[in-house]
């Protein structure tokens, strides 16, 4: 029971500390183009990195729900790519996906791409992850952490998977684009054989990576070629190489990567968690993440409809006044985590409330609007879900 209520009030902590704490931020790292390098992560990020064991990078961390824990991870990675503070989350793995789409943050769908934050829920809980990388032949490569288990491990999957390296019990609810559309370059070296697709016997060579560049030369079929960046651009995924001591780009869409660089195996099923940061990949039951909590104070659990009254002439007339429930901030006829958020931009100041939303709004009964409010109507839908 213990464990239970306390997976309930996990991520209230950490809704409360989005209020109080000061914004950091860093440049984004871009090449001459103007994207955005991007350097897969495939080990365990070091004690020393600011972006996950630091206190003014990662919120989770600072409110000691730490790695290993999937929220406090991909936190870090996201503010890793980004060189910035992203716009996710605070809350526990569960809410990631629907606070990004009410708050309209980022782009979203079930495409995989590089950067990108997966997103599962069940039950009470929920997990998330980050898609490292993403190879010619649909293989995706997903980093993450669990929950009092694993600090870091790789999951794998297939472009066209409906539940990318999940658990089957989990539900996806999908990726998150923190990139948005910005192009990005990821440094590595792979091996690739140009014109492998039946209508292309040629494949061009270009001065640079998109349809506008000057065509160098041709590479005929089974040219074999070391590609040491890619680029997304045009709609193609272009590949820097050096041919006869000139360098310039091909289209990978039209190449295929030589199999001895191809994944040959998938996640084994099992491995024990260490008490330092392992470099293997996960068991194929790990946990996923809903940060625990020991003490929050709490508000009504099951709040009565109560009458609101107003001096509000403008928009409830006095003979007019109707009941409404505590809480139901927007008037939509339910409390839900939507009245939370409207609260908490209204104590944030990015937005105003009316004198009646003012009075819904103080749903622990204390007379006045604060994050206490906000906790209580959490915990009241932690309790009735």
């Amino acid at each position: 029971m213990k464990r239970t209520v306390l997976k309930r009030i996990s991520a209230v902590l950490v809704t409360t500390a989005v209020l109080f704490t000061t914004l950091f931020s860093i440049s984004v790292i871009a090449n001459a183009a103007g994207t955005t390098s991007f350097t897969p992560r495939l080990s365990a990020p070091d004690y020393s990195n600011k972006y996950y064991y630091n206190g003014d990078y990662n919120v989770f961390y600072k409110y000691g729900y730490g790695m290993p824990n999937c929220t406090a991870y991909a936190y870090g990675r996201a503010y890793e790519i980004l060189g910035k503070e992203p716009k996710l989350s605070w809350n526990g793995a569960s809410q990631w996906y629907g606070y990004n789409q009410a708050n309209n943050f980022y782009k979203y769908g079930k495409t995989p791409k590089l950067g990108a934050i997966a997103c599962w829920t069940y039950g009470s809980g929920g997990h998330v992850a980050v898609v490292e990388k993403i190879d010619s032949n649909g293989n995706v490569t997903l980093s993450n952490s669990a929950w009092n288990s694993t600090n870091f491990y790789l999951t794998y999957a297939k472009t066209t998977d409906s539940n990318p390296g999940g658990n089957s019990w989990w539900t996806f609810q999908g990726y998150i684009y923190i990139l948005d559309n910005a192009e990005t370059v990821e440094n590595h070296t792979s091996t690739y054989t140009a014109g492998t697709y039946q209508l292309t016997s040629m494949v061009n060579f270009r001065t640079s990576a998109g349809i506008d560049g000057n065509v160098i030369k041709t590479l005929s079929n089974g040219t074999k070629i070391k590609v040491t960046e890619t680029y997304l651009n045009d709609g193609y995924n272009w590949g820097k190489t050096t041919v006869d001591g000139k360098t310039g780009w091909v289209a990978l869409d039209f190449c295929k990567l030589v199999p001895a660089e191809e994944p040959t195996t998938v996640a084994p099923t099992t491995v024990a968690p260490t008490t330092v940061a392992p470099t293997t990949v996960a068991p194929t039951t790990v946990e996923p993440t809903t940060v625990p909590m020991t003490t929050v104070p709490r508000g009504p659990v099951t709040p009565d409809p109560v009458i609101v009254t107003t001096t509000e002439s403008t928009t409830v007339p006095e003979t007019t006044v109707k009941p409404v429930v505590r809480g139901d901030v927007n008037n939509d006829g339910r409390v839900s985590i939507l009245d939370a958020t409207m609260i908490q931009k209204f104590l944030a100041s990015m937005t105003d409330l009316t004198e009646t939303q003012s009075a819904l709004s103080d749903f622990d009964g204390d007379g006045k609007v604060t994050i206490s409010d906000v906790t209580a109507i959490q915990i009241h839908l932690a309790d009735n879900a």
